[in-house]
C-alpha cells in the first residue's frame, strides 16, 4: 500500500476560518451531546472562568477601596496574566510575571541613570527586554520585561514600583484562587474526552462494517479515509490532555489518590491512538483497493468477504466498550462485552484467513494480510489481560478503595 503522509496536528486555514470551525464543532457537540451533558464535559473550564472572573472583581475592589491604589485595575490584569489552566501552572506563571516586572524595571533604571530619557534608550529597553525574556526562558507571549522598562520609561520610577507592587497582588490572588477554592482537576475531563474519542471510532468501525456489506464504492472508502484521518489528528493532542491532568494534581494535598486514575489516563490515550492508526490502516487499505492503485483489482472491492466485515463490526464494539470504562459507566456489562467482541474478532479473521488463502493474485493477498494484521493489532491493543495496556482498564472499585485508603 502506499505510504501516507505524517499525522501533523492540522494548523492550517486562517485564523478567522479556525474560529468558526471550532465554534461549528462546538455547536455540533452541544447538539449530539445535549446542553446538560456539554455542560457537565465543559464544567472544569466554566468554573475557571467565573472562578477568574470572581477574582479579579475582588483584586480591584481590594486595590481600590482598601488600599487605595491609584491604578486599581493593574491588579486584576495581574491576576489574567497569572491564572493558568491549573494550579501548579499557575504558580509557575505568577513567579515568571513578578520576576519579569522586576527585570523590566531594574534594567529601566540601569539605562535611565546612565543614558537618560531619549529615542536610544527605548530601543535597547525593548532589545535588551527581549532578549532577557528568551535568556530567562519566559514564554514567548510574554513581554512583561519590555512593556514595564518602556512604563517606567515614560511615567517614571514610582510607577515601577507600583506596577511591581500591582503585579505582586495580583499573582498573589490569582494562586490563592487557583490553589485554594476548587482547584481544578482535569483528570475526569481528560477521561470523558477519550471516552468520547473511543466512541466515534465505534462509530467508523461500524460504518465501515456496514459499508462493506453492502456495494461500497470509492467515495465511501474515501470519507473512511478521511474520518480517520481526522479521529487521528485529534488524537494526538490527547497527549496534552494527559499532561495537563497530571500537572493539575501536582500541588494537590492528596496526590496519591490520583495516581492510578493518571496511569490510566495516560495509558488509555496511548492505546486509543495506537488503535486509531491500525483502524486507519484498515481504511487506507479498503481505499487503495477500491482505488485500484499499484495494479490492485479494483473491480473486485465489492468482494470482500463478509467474515471480514463482522471482524470490523467487533472492533467497534470493543472501541464503545473501552469507552463506556473509562467513565466507570456498567463496568461489568462493558468488560463482558469487549471480551466477548475480542474473542468474535479472533474467530472472525480466521475464517478470513481460510478465505483469503485462495487468493492467487499476489498484490491483492498482500493487501488481505495487511487489512487482517491490523485488524489482530487493534485486538492486542485492547486486552485487557495480556495486551500493552492493561493500566487503561479501571480495576473493581473495591481495589481502588484500598488503594487510596493506603
Amino acid at each position: 500500500m502506499e505510504t501516507e503522509p505524517g499525522r501533523g496536528r492540522d494548523s492550517g486555514g486562517s485564523p478567522l476560518g479556525r474560529i468558526v470551525r471550532s465554534g461549528a464543532a462546538a455547536i455540533a457537540n452541544i447538539h449530539r451531546q445535549g446542553l446538560g451533558r456539554w455542560l457537565q464535559m465543559e464544567r472544569e473550564d466554566l468554573i475557571q472562568t467565573i472562578k477568574v472572573t470572581v477574582a479579579c472583581v475582588f483584586g480591584w475592589w481590594l486595590a481600590a477601596y482598601v488600599l487605595k491604589v491609584d491604578l486599581a485595575v493593574l491588579v486584576p490584569i495581574g491576576v489574567l496574566l497569572t491564572v493558568s489552566a491549573t494550579a501548579y501552572d499557575t504558580v509557575v506563571r505568577g513567579v515568571q510575571q513578578v520576576g519579569a516586572v522586576f527585570v523590566g524595571m531594574a534594567a529601566a533604571m540601569t539605562l535611565i541613570w546612565l543614558m537618560g530619557v531619549n529615542g536610544l534608550t527605548l530601543g535597547v529597553l525593548v532589545l535588551a527586554g527581549l532578549v532577557l525574556t528568551r535568556l530567562l526562558n519566559l514564554p514567548e507571549r510574554n513581554v512583561q520585561i519590555p512593556i514595564t522598562a518602556l512604563l517606567v520609561l515614560a511615567l517614571g520610577k514610582t510607577y515601577g514600583f507600583a506596577r511591581l507592587g500591582d503585579v505582586l497582588l495580583g499573582a498573589v490572588i490569582g494562586i490563592a484562587a487557583n490553589l485554594l477554592i476548587l482547584p481544578p482537576r482535569f483528570v475526569d475531563t481528560a477521561l470523558r474526552e477519550l471516552s468520547d474519542l473511543s466512541g466515534e471510532l465505534s462509530e467508523l468501525a461500524h460504518d465501515i462494517s456496514r459499508g462493506l456489506r453492502s456495494e461500497w464504492d470509492k467515495d465511501m472508502a474515501e470519507d473512511w479515509l478521511g474520518r480517520a484521518r481526522d479521529l487521528s489528528r485529534r488524537l494526538e493532542q490527547t497527549k496534552e490532555t494527559s499532561d495537563q491532568a497530571e500537572e493539575s494534581v501536582r500541588l494537590s494535598l492528596r496526590r496519591r489518590r490520583y495516581d492510578r486514575r493518571l496511569r490510566q489516563v495516560a495509558e488509555a490515550a496511548t492505546c486509543l491512538d495506537h488503535a486509531c492508526h491500525q483502524l486507519r490502516g484498515v481504511a487506507r487499505g479498503l481505499a487503495d483497493l477500491v482505488s485500484g492503485v499499484r495494479g490492485l483489482p479494483a473491480q473486485e472491492a465489492a468482494e470482500i468477504p463478509r467474515p471480514l466485515s463482522e471482524e470490523v463490526d467487533a472492533l467497534s464494539r470493543l472501541f464503545g466498550a473501552f469507552g463506556r470504562l473509562q467513565l466507570g459507566r456498567g463496568r461489568e456489562e462493558a468488560m463482558r462485552e469487549l471480551r466477548e467482541a475480542l474473542r468474535d474478532g479472533e474467530r472472525q479473521q480466521h475464517v478470513s484467513q481460510s478465505m483469503f488463502g485462495r487468493t492467487r493474485d499476489d498484490r491483492l493477498r498482500t493487501l488481505q494480510g495487511a487489512l487482517l494484521e491490523d485488524c489482530a493489532r487493534i485486538r492486542h491493543e485492547f486486552d485487557p489481560d495480556h495486551g500493552p495496556h492493561r493500566d487503561a482498564f479501571p480495576r473493581p472499585a473495591a481495589r481502588n478503595s484500598r488503594e487510596e485508603s493506603a
